[in-house]
């Protein structure tokens, strides 16, 4: 995965439903981390094979300055949102579990020539740190995703076609400066 300017991409925090509130980063950073356990067996001191231990979540870190947040009606802002304060529905499909939401984050380098737009998806995740300080604009948050890895999608960017800034080559229907002899 190559370097990501969070200056250049957009963090959207979805529901269940259809609410998501919407996050244009100024300055910070999103890690994580994917790990899996691995047992040994030995066989008489000597290893003899290795097999897949338990399951470990995705664990989530961002650290960033907001430029704006945008938001559907329901969510009413970025706490909400990761908080799940109601009337947002989890992502989790077991109503006894604790409130997740999915995080999205989608990177478009600019010019679009510099690079494919690549979106990554933190599903079911759940906050365990959060801090915010509202006269900074900033936030830090922390927490895992039920799930072992995330998805990551990338898509071609085409340009789009702009307004051509050849000059016209018809003639001029104005008046010559130059008197006609």
């Amino acid at each position: 995965m190559a370097a990501i300017d969070l200056k250049k991409a957009v963090f959207t925090i979805k529901d269940g439903a259809s609410s998501e509130v919407t996050v244009k980063i100024g300055e910070g950073n999103l890690t994580f981390s994917e790990k899996r356990t691995m047992d040994y067996v030995l066989d008489r001191g000597v290893i003899d094979t290795v097999k897949e231990g338990d399951e470990v979540p995705v664990e989530v870190k961002f650290d960033f300055m907001w430029e704006y947040i945008a938001g559907t009606s329901s969510a009413s802002g970025l706490i909400d949102a990761i908080k799940g304060t109601s009337p947002l529905v989890s992502t989790d499909t077991d109503a006894c579990r604790p409130f997740a939401c999915d995080l999205e984050l989608v990177y478009s380098p600019t010019p679009v020539t510099c690079g494919d737009k690549e979106t990554i998806t933190f599903p079911d995740f759940r906050w365990e740190s959060l801090e915010y300080d509202l006269k900074a604009a900033t936030i830090s948050c922390s927490g895992k995703c039920n799930v072992t890895e995330i998805t990551t999608v990338r898509e071609t960017q085409t340009p789009t076609s702009s307004p051509s800034r050849t000059p016209s080559r018809t003639p001029s229907h104005t008046p010559s400066a130059t008197p006609s002899s």
